[in-house]
């Protein structure tokens, strides 16, 4: 998926207003969906005031707020608004105590009005940090670029990511996405069109069957989310399975809908309600919300020796190979690409370790910090696996890492680990997260330069690229080198979307547990 021509940026100037983009940052902007970007933004305060169907969806939620009461206007504005490019005044609503979670809620058609404000409010007042997004205001601008389709979960995404960096807030969260009315049917297309694990879940409040745009919505790994209609605009269409979960509430009173019902929506439609007073409608959104956001009671949590690390754990598959393989993501965290991965090794007998950096690199880090997370994993699941070896694998953001940490791993563990896969790497290792460096080519204090460490490097290391990377890839540079072996693969930075393929090409190129060479 490529966006071409000229756009208006996602960061607003200092006048406030959103600043041109050359082809080669709005390429990366989609490149990067699921590989988050690196470097600040600055967004200024307004003068005013300073699957359809699929695995993803919830049944067992669809009854919970059949009945939703009226929301009266709010006595006083919940929200601040803060200017930010394509979005125009993104409502922000701060938390009233601790962050438990954040929320990007999508208005209706008419745009951020009362009800959006009161549901923004009683969102906060349960500590969620709320992006509101009038939908008017960015379906506009959206559509004024000069693209041959639209990819708003960049957009969402990175306001997200920069909101939360704005706002200082001490943990990353993945966002809710919530939509009402015309709001509903948008929020579902920019979460069909996102990678996995980029957003949290979807809530639809009510649904506009009526939505049309003027061109279509880009093409995500969930299909594509809109078709044409007769009249030669685009309506929003239902995909196979949404990659996260989606509870939709059709007929959620005072939200609205319109246009043809589904067989399952004439069904509640005629399921009689119990009537719910106004003065519980803040209690109804947010105890849905925080149902939605549970953590799941088969959880396990990890051991105490790396309990503060951002692990997940992949199971292997039938067989254990003796071989566990450490995953660093990119740097949009644990989402589309690694999970895929993992899930491709896990099914080869591969126990995986994911370590989610984003969520490690919200606070800038020194390259020792990141060889000892290493050192704690390979020395907890090397205990519990003494015939296993590892590999240490890392995606965009992460693969910079990976000889990096083996360089500095203490012994022990660096005894255990047999190669290094690099996949899509940039030409530095970064120790922090910065949103949105697709704006230009930015040197990061503390940056490590890649070629350096790779001469440094033991362990053999395999650098994958998509052959469509052109001058973005790193790895042709490193041809020749005796540790190193190049592996090219069809695509571009996310490899057409065929991850099973990729995993396959890795798994075949890892050295044998004999040899150790690959």
């Amino acid at each position: 998926m490529t966006i071409r021509g000229e756009s208006k940026a996602l960061s607003p100037d200092a006048s406030g207003k959103g600043r041109g983009l050359g082809e080669a940052a709005l390429c990366a902007l989609v490149r990067r969906l699921g590989s988050r970007s690196r470097a600040p933004l600055t967004p200024t305060l307004s003068p005013d005031n300073g699957s359809v169907g699929g695995e993803g969806v919830l049944r067992r939620f669809f009854f919970v707020l059949i009945a939703w009461p009226a929301i009266a206007p709010a006595a006083q504005a919940a929200t601040t608004p803060v200017h930010f490019g394509l979005f125009g005044n993104v409502h922000l609503a701060e938390p009233a105590g601790a962050h438990k979670r954040t929320i990007v809620f999508v208005s209706d058609k008419n745009g951020w009005d009362a009800r959006a404000e009161a549901l923004a409010g009683a969102l906060a007042a349960d500590g969620a940090m709320v992006f509101g997004v009038d939908l008017p205001a960015y379906s506009k601008e959206m559509i004024s670029i000069k693209d041959e389709c639209s990819f708003p979960a960049a957009h969402f995404q990175e306001m997200s990511d920069w909101m939360q960096r704005h706002q200082q807030v001490k943990d990353f969260s993945y966002p809710l996405l919530i939509g009402d009315g015309a709001g509903a049917s948008f929020a579902y297309a920019v979460a069909a069109q996102a990678p996995k694990g980029t957003f949290a879940g979807l809530i639809t409040l009510g649904w506009d069957f009526s939505l049309r745009l003027p061109k279509p919505i880009c093409k995500g790994d969930a299909g594509k989310a809109t078709q044409t209609d007769d009249r030669g605009g685009y309506r929003i269409a239902p995909v196979a399975s949404l990659p996260n979960a989606w509870l939709p509430l059709p007929f959620a009173t005072g939200a609205r809908h319109d246009g043809g019902l589904t067989v399952l929506g004439t069904l509640l439609k005629n399921i009689p309600t119990s009537g719910t007073s106004v003065s519980d409608a803040s209690s109804d959104l947010v105890d849905t919300v925080a149902r939605l956001t549970a953590p799941a009671p088969s959880a396990k949590p990890l051991p105490s020796d790396i309990a503060d690390l951002p692990l997940i754990e992949v199971p292997a598959q039938g067989e254990f190979a003796q071989r566990i393989a450490v995953i660093l993501t990119g740097d949009g965290g644990w989402a589309g690409l690694d999970i895929a991965i993992a899930n491709e090794l896990a099914a080869r007998g591969i126990h995986v370790i994911g370590l989610n950096t984003l969520k490690f690199f919200w606070q800038t880090r020194k390259p020792e910090e990141a060889a000892d997370a290493l050192n704690r994993i390979v020395g907890h699941y090397g205990a519990e696996h003494p015939a296993a070896d590892f590999i240490v694998l890392g995606y965009s953001f992460g693969a910079g890492l990976v000889p990096v940490v083996i360089n500095r791993a203490a012994d022990a563990a660096r005894a255990r680990i047999v190669a290094g896969v690099m996949i899509s790497p940039d030409a530095e290792a970064v120790f922090e997260i910065h949103v949105g460096d697709w704006f230009g080519s930015t040197h990061h204090q503390g940056a490590l330069p890649l070629a350096q460490e790779i001469a440094d490097t033991k362990v053999a290391l395999i650098c994958v690229h998509g052959d469509e990377e052109g001058a973005d890839s790193f790895c042709p540079s490193q041809t020749g080198k005796a540790q190193l072996r190049e592996l090219a693969l069809p695509g571009g930075h996310h490899y057409n979307g065929d991850y099973a393929e990729l995993a396959t090409r890795i798994a075949a190129s890892l050295p044998s547990r004999a040899s150790g060479k690959p």
